[in-house]
């Protein structure tokens, strides 16, 4: 960590390892405003307030985890009728019940 004015600056590589994504996404997370920025000595640093108002809260968009009651599981064997029905081409049939 690079300290600057009292406030606590992390570069683009330390920010990525503390939101745990890559170097590139906190570089498009930048040039889209998600994160705030400074430039010291020629340097791209991000303060560490910013770093906290950017890092995901909850995770709103995480994918829930698979369940027995998923519909995906309603099409294990589906598809494999040999000419019968249920067949590949019933795929969204089923996963409509």
């Amino acid at each position: 960590m690079i300290g600057g004015m009292g406030e606590a600056l992390l570069t683009v590589e330390e920010a990525g390892r503390a939101l745990g994504i890559s170097r590139s996404t906190v570089w498009r997370r930048i040039q889209k405003g998600q994160i705030q920025t400074v430039r010291q000595g020629g340097r791209r640093l991000i303060l560490a307030a910013a770093l906290r108002k950017a890092a995901p809260s909850g995770s709103p968009h995480a994918i829930p985890a698979f369940t027995n009651d998923h519909p995906m599981f309603r099409l294990i064997g589906a598809g494999r009728g040999g000419g019968r029905a249920p067949g590949a081409r019933d795929k969204h049939a089923i996963l409509d019940e």
